[in-house]
């Protein structure tokens, strides 16, 4: 199918920010929300964030043009006539999810898909007996999605295999970086794996290891410079001449005791270490391990300018 009409119910923060992603890849959108203070001042609030993002724009587009694809509607049903994708973006209600996707199995066009930004709940949780979840999806971002492009995209066991496919394409299409997530889970894993290091953050911060202060520094001043280029695999794969299996086989055993300090097994197993042996290799052989190392260095080299830069800008 293709897409060129988007429909979003909520117009908080993340509709808000999807309405941005779809308007500046040229779509025309239509945003629904109940409160009506909520829609009075959407104008405002988009065009003032398509201003600060104006870099992000396509060659020859302006914040007039963008904002110029973007219509707000009294009723849902107004919303999403006519519309080839429908974005849920209201309150994280187990109870109002399950509301208005039977609104939209309703109202929504019959090959129109029906995409949730729940952050919590698999589709399944409220969709599972209505006539339209074959076409149900959840469609997670991490926020704001007109700024961060990685984006989960899980399917309930009952979406159509062609619909997974289609959102995928579909949020390439419009400037996404889109994840798949192979089945459902609670929370899904971009929230599961930030909260596993808030958790331990706050587990440290309350035994007094260390104050919250230099928490954010270990962050913004160590693993940030680094993640901002390179997933953590990535970075660990350049920490050994071996790559990444040589470097879990030397320091494996430590992230095994620390999970089997929290009660699970070993993470750190041949076939986890083959697997990203086989991840790292297909993407770099060793031989350009160093050429890569380099290149991380000048980039982290670039950053920390760029960083000096807007903190000097910020203080002025």
């Amino acid at each position: 199918m293709s897409i060129e009409t988007v429909a979003i119910a909520g117009a908080g923060i993340i509709g808000a920010s999807w309405a941005i992603v779809y308007a500046r890849s040229g779509l025309r959108v239509a945003i629904f929300d109940h409160n009506a203070e909520g829609r009075a001042t959407l104008p405002q609030r988009i065009a003032d964030a398509v201003a600060v993002s104006d870099a992000l724009l396509r060659p020859g587009e302006t914040v007039a043009v963008v904002t110029g694809r973007i219509t707000i509607h009294e009723t849902l049903a107004d919303a999403v006539a006519g519309a080839d994708f429908v974005h849920e973006c209201i309150v994280e209600k187990i109870e109002s999810k399950v509301a208005i996707f039977a609104e939209l199995d309703q109202l929504a066009e019959p090959q129109a898909i029906l995409a949730t930004t729940t952050s919590s709940f698999p589709v399944s949780k409220f969709a599972a007996d209505l006539a339209c979840r074959d076409r149900c999806i959840v469609v997670h971002p991490a926020t704001p999605p007109h700024l961060l492009p990685v984006t989960e995209i899980c399917p309930a066991p009952f979406t159509r295999a062609d619909v997974t496919d289609e959102t995928f394409r579909f949020m390439e299409a419009c400037g996404q970086t889109p994840v798949r997530i192979k089945r459902e889970i609670p929370s899904f894993v971009l929230n599961r794996m930030q909260a596993a290091l808030v958790v331990e953050m706050f587990r440290c911060l309350n035994e007094d290891l260390i104050s919250a202060e230099d928490i954010d520094k270990i962050i913004s001043q160590g693993f940030g410079l680094r993640w901002a280029f390179l997933g953590p695999f990535e970075g660990v794969d350049l920490n050994a001449k071996g790559g990444i299996a040589q470097y879990l086989e030397n320091f494996g055993f430590l992230f095994n005791e620390m999970a089997n300090e929290l009660g699970f097994d070993d993470v750190v197993t041949p076939r986890s270490i083959a697997a990203l042996d086989d991840y790292a290799r297909r993407k770099i052989p060793l031989d350009a391990l160093q050429d890569k190392v380099a290149w991380r260095d000048r980039s982290i080299v670039a950053l920390r300018r760029l960083k000096d830069e807007r903190g000097t800008a910020d203080r002025g």
